[in-house]
């Protein structure tokens, strides 16, 4: 019993450790900000990579917005498998996205900025987002 709940655990962190870029884990500690407001009804969950995914169960429709380092364009994934309030995973290290709908005049311009500790974008409001990752 011990040996194969050692191999089990062995397996487990070789796939997390090959599939790093599709696994995202909660980030109890960020936080979001809509034009300067706190949104205490989103969860973020971030990855190897600091890409980031942020979860809102909002009624009447839930939804997902991916911001992937590679692109910066945010979206929502196509297909994501979510463990509820832990860890979510993609189908491809690079995840194809549908791209946020924009309502405003002209090309949308997300003007995504990325770094370890911060995430700044323009949703498809024309709202200023800004995570805060600790």
């Amino acid at each position: 019993m011990k040996t194969t709940l050692t191999v089990l655990i062995v397996l487990f962190l070789v796939a997390l450790i090959y599939y790093r870029e599709r696994v995202y884990v909660r980030d109890p500690l960020a936080t979001v900000y809509r034009n300067d407001v706190k949104q205490s009804d989103v969860r973020v969950y971030i990855n190897y990579s600091n890409d980031v995914l942020l979860e809102q169960e909002a009624s009447p429709t839930p939804s997902r917005i991916l911001i992937q380092d590679w692109n910066k364009i945010p979206g929502t994934p196509m297909t994501l498998t979510c463990l509820r309030w832990t860890a979510c995973i993609t189908e491809a290290d690079k995840t194809p996205t549908i791209p946020v709908p924009w309502t405003g005049k002209g090309k949308y311009d997300p003007k995504v900025f990325m770094t370890s500790r911060q995430v700044l974008f323009t949703d498809g409001t024309n709202a200023v987002v800004r995570i805060e990752l600790r």
